[in-house]
């Protein structure tokens, strides 16, 4: 049984959304009005998903979105009447994986959350990916860099200047990233 969190900053559709969730045997594990503490909240009811009814997000809506999804990583489920095109967008943006226009009848609401729950995870596999490869690209970069300062303070050759980095690294039982970083920082710290 999937549980959520609902966040009320609407004008009182909340009880219909409560109503339609329990016939679709979602399970509400809170229920709080939209303030500073959402994160907070979040963290001590630990809900498969945040479901937020609101008549139009604001913007200081959207940041406690991002808060929450950075902080705790469970997926948002947007439910309005706000059918702007730059709103939807902002949504999407702050890291809304189901932002759901107008009403839903209750034998939907269990599909579109579990989309949600899935999207979301693609989404989270996704932002992994790319943070693994900008890091792997910066320590290439740095070990790039190393091998040129070896290279030039040594007269060694690239495939010279390489080896010598990874026997440092062994020798420290460091990874080669991290030795080349201290080779740039002692390099800066001798010309400064």
């Amino acid at each position: 049984m999937l549980s959520v969190m609902l966040v009320n900053d609407g004008s009182g559709k909340a009880a219909a959304l409560k109503e339609a969730l329990a016939a679709a045997g979602v399970r509400v594990v809170a229920e709080v009005a939209a303030n500073l503490q959402l994160a907070d909240m979040l963290a001590a009811a630990r809900p498969d998903v945040v479901l937020i009814d609101s008549d139009a997000p604001s913007r200081d809506m959207l940041e406690q979105v991002c808060v929450m999804g950075a902080r705790h990583g469970q997926p948002v489920v947007m439910f309005t009447d706000d059918s702007r095109r730059d709103t939807i967008r902002a949504a999407l943006s702050a890291g809304v994986a189901a932002y759901v226009v107008g009403s839903v009848e209750a034998a939907r609401i269990q599909p579109l959350l579990e989309v949600a729950i899935e999207r979301h995870q693609l989404e989270q596999a996704r932002r992994s990916e790319l943070a693994s490869a900008q890091q792997q690209l910066a320590e290439r970069k740095v070990i790039e860099k190393a091998k040129g300062l070896l290279m030039q303070m040594k007269n060694l050759d690239e495939q010279a200047a390489y080896k010598q980095l990874r026997e440092r690294a062994m020798q420290q039982q460091k990874r080669l990233a991290d030795v080349a970083q201290d080779i740039i920082s002692l390099a800066e710290w001798l010309q400064s």
